[in-house]
Formats: C-alpha cells, sequence, structure tokens
C-alpha cells in the first residue's frame, strides 16, 4: 500500500487501514497485548491507540510500533511498514512529564498527570540514582510545607468513599501476597493508584478524612510500588514511591501518614538494594529509620530490610547489629502494629539473615537461616519461593549442587502458582548457573 492512496494525514491514513481490515483501535490492542504476553510484558490499555488516531498523533514506542506493525501485517496478509501509516516521519518533541521527577513536581500537577491514564506504559523511563533518587526522601526532614497545609479542600469527602479506598488497598495486598504481582492484579493496582491521585488532589486540607485517605494513598503507593519493582518494571516502581513521596512531603503531619511514609522509603531501598544501589539504599534506610515515634513492628520492618541492604553492600557487622535490632522490636510489641507490618515474623527476619548472608558471599553462615525459613510454615507463597531460591543459591555455592537442583525443581513447581517475574528471573538464573 502506497501513502498516496490516502488524501489525507497520516493519524487518518491509520484509521482508513484500520477499517479497511475492519479492526477497532481497542481489537489491535488486545492483539499487541496477547504478543507482550508471550514475552511477560504487562497489557496496554485498550485505549492506547486513541493517540496514535489524532490530528496531530502521538507515535507508538519502537516496541509497541513493532508488535502493531505485525499485527497489522498478519490481519492485511501483505507487508504493513512504518511508512504506510505515517510512522516514519520525525518523532513530535517530548514535552515535560511531571513523572520524570516526582520528588520536584507541583503535588496538584503531578495527581493530575497520573490520574490521566497509561503513563506508566512508557518505555523510556530510566532509573534515578544518586541524589535524584534519595532528594525526595531527604526532603521529608524538612516537615510539611506550610502553604499546602493550609490549602482549602476542593470536594467533599465522605467515610464510605475513603473506607472503599482502605479496602481496595487491603485487597490488592493480600492478593499480592497470595499471587504475586500478576499482570492482571497489577493492571488493577495502576487503575486504583491513579483514580485515588485524581481524588486526594480534589481533596486537599485539614481533617480526619483527609489523613486517612493521604495515608491510603501513601500505602497504596507502596503497594503498587511494590508490584512494579516484583513485576521487574524498576524506573517506574520508583516513580510511584517517589509520588508517595511527594505528597507525605506536603501532607505528612499525622503519625499513621508518617509512619506509612517510612515503610514506603524502606521498601524503595530494599529495591535500591535489590540493584546494587548501596550508597541509595543506605540513605534511605537512614531516612527511614528517623521517623518520630515509630511503633516496634515498624522499626522492624526498617531493621529487616536494613540486614538485606547491610549484606548487599558486604557489611557483616551492619548484618549482626541490625538482625540484633529486629529481633528486639519484635520482642518487646507495643499494641500499635499497623496492619501492613504484620507480615514481619522471626522467621522473616532469618530469611533476610540468611540472604545477607549470602550476598557477603558468606554461604555457610546463610544456610541454616535460609533452612529455617524454608521449613517454616509459610503464609506467603513468594516469600516461601524467595527462600527456597535462596537456598539454592547457598547450598550450590557450598557444593552441593544435587540439593541444589532438588531446591531449584521445588522452585519450578511453586512458580506455577506465584506469579513473579522477579522470582522468574532468578530461576533462571540459578539454574544456569547450577547446569553450568
Amino acid at each position: 500500500m502506497e501513502r498516496a492512496e490516502f488524501d489525507a494525514p497520516p493519524a487518518t491514513v491509520l484509521a482508513a487501514l484500520l477499517q479497511q481490515l475492519g479492526m477497532r483501535p481497542e481489537q489491535l490492542i488486545a492483539r499487541i497485548n496477547e504478543r507482550r504476553a508471550r514475552r511477560g510484558g504487562s497489557p496496554l490499555s485498550l485505549k492506547a491507540a486513541y493517540p496514535w488516531l489524532r490530528e496531530v498523533p502521538s507515535l507508538p514506542q519502537p516496541d509497541n510500533q513493532a508488535d502493531a506493525l505485525a499485527v497489522l501485517t498478519a490481519r492485511a496478509g501483505r507487508c504493513i511498514t512504518a511508512s504506510d501509516v505515517g510512522w516514519d516521519l520525525p518523532r513530535p518533541r517530548t514535552r515535560h512529564r511531571h513523572l520524570d521527577a516526582p520528588g520536584d513536581a507541583p503535588l496538584e500537577a503531578l495527581l493530575h498527570e497520573i490520574s490521566q491514564g497509561d503513563i506508566m506504559d512508557r518505555r523510556n523511563l530510566l532509573m534515578l540514582t544518586g541524589a535524584a533518587a534519595t532528594a525526595p526522601a531527604l526532603a521529608l526532614l524538612l516537615g510539611p510545607i506550610a502553604e499546602a497545609a493550609a490549602a482549602p479542600s476542593v470536594t467533599r469527602l465522605n467515610d464510605r468513599l475513603v473506607g472503599s479506598i482502605e479496602s481496595a488497598v487491603r485487597d490488592l495486598r493480600e492478593m499480592d501476597d497470595s499471587a504475586g504481582s500478576a499482570s492482571g492484579d497489577l493492571t488493577w493496582g495502576l487503575g486504583i493508584w491513579q483514580s485515588t491521585s485524581r481524588v486526594v488532589a480534589q481533596a486537599r486540607g485539614n481533617g480526619p478524612l483527609v489523613d486517612r485517605l493521604q495515608t491510603a494513598y501513601i500505602e497504596l503507593s507502596e503497594q503498587v510500588g511494590w508490584m512494579l519493582f516484583d513485576a521487574r518494571q524498576h524506573p517506574q516502581a520508583q516513580r510511584v514511591y517517589h509520588t508517595g513521596m511527594r505528597l507525605a512531603r506536603e501532607a505528612g503531619t499525622s503519625l499513621t501518614t508518617r509512619h506509612s511514609t517510612a515503610n514506603l522509603v524502606a521498601s524503595a531501598a530494599y529495591q535500591a538494594a535489590w540493584l546494587n544501589n548501596h550508597n541509595d539504599a543506605a540513605a534511605l534506610l537512614d531516612i527511614a529509620a528517623r521517623t518520630p515515634e515509630l511503633p516496634s513492628a515498624v522499626g522492624a520492618v526498617i531493621a529487616e530490610r536494613r540486614v538485606y541492604a547491610a549484606g548487599r553492600r558486604h557489611d557483616p557487622d551492619a548484618v549482626r547489629r541490625f538482625r540484633d535490632d529486629a529481633l528486639l522490636h519484635l520482642g518487646t510489641p507495643d499494641k500499635q502494629t499497623p496492619w501492613w507490618a504484620t507480615w514481619l515474623t522471626k522467621d522473616a527476619v532469618d530469611g533476610a539473615t540468611g540472604r545477607a548472608w549470602l550476598a557477603c558471599d558468606q554461604p555457610s553462615r546463610a544456610v541454616p537461616f535460609l533452612s529455617s525459613r524454608v521449613e517454616a510454615a509459610a503464609a506467603y507463597p513468594r516469600d516461601r519461593l524467595l527462600a527456597v531460591l535462596d537456598l539454592a543459591d547457598t547450598v550450590n555455592q557450598c557444593g552441593e549442587s544435587d540439593r541444589a537442583r532438588e531446591l531449584l525443581d521445588q522452585a519450578g513447581e511453586l512458580i506455577g502458582t506465584v506469579s513473579s517475574q522477579r522470582m522468574v528471573h532468578r530461576h533462571r538464573t540459578l539454574s544456569a548457573a547450577v547446569a553450568a
């Protein structure tokens, strides 16, 4: 097909081609999502093709363009190229996105941008490290912004609306704990996060309901960020974490909000440690630990994260010190445990300790901790899977390759019940190492 067949702008060329092929834009995206699913990618919004059909079109990202052309070619029975649909033209200049740097963005504009939809599908987001990664958390130490605290509420909240959001956050946590970051659950979580962003943007002000809403949004940002991290969508996870910190900077006046923020910062630090950004992880955890009046359970969560981070940076003294801190906090409960901190037990601390010794290249020290974690009754399937994989890595490094293969077989069965790209990648990496 030559472009000259259509006396119309490029966007209309694509629309005409879809009409000729008997396809709606949603059908095109559905076929693209089938291709993405085979690669383990998350699905696009079914409305993602509409910007490609505007009078001044938004051009698809390279991988989406390749998928779309493959779908169109299969449907047409002939080769459809980028020039056939006007995608060979120069790309329009990219406009500034607030989500590129949430820590510096005006809060209301940032939340409005998030609520618009598919910005998290962008594949050109980059991980931020160094000062750019820790600045949003450092800003929390400066306290709330006075002007934002005095901002009037522009929508009427009610207990039922706020309660529904709080329940949705808990439901999302339960789904993630039981099944991992399955693409459907993650899509649902991102949808909740986007829609709640709009509610938060329209309900800034003071009062108990606003405090509850803001706390729920920070908890939601932590949960969605964790799911993106588990799906190995690391830049997107970081932007979600930073957005929660950005809200907390203006709204973090209540203790519950501050404690939820400390948990969010600790999860961001865990991601940094997993990716070997050791200075970022240490800085974030120091900030989280400085949160005032931390309940014992929250102090234990932060200490558990510090155990793992210390192992990743090869600091055995810190591994022992933070393990003692975590167990001390667990041993002195204060009846103020937030619902999101109930997952942490001594078995979980053992798992983090074994993982830390493994990272320190001391696998013999890791064996008893990881064995204890694997043998314990696991309330969370993904945690059990991670412990099995860690133990397989450990025994393989100790020269027990047969035992490592048995554990990898066990992990392979667990992977069928837990959707976690992070665990799938680790299983493949370990399997290759044991086979070698």
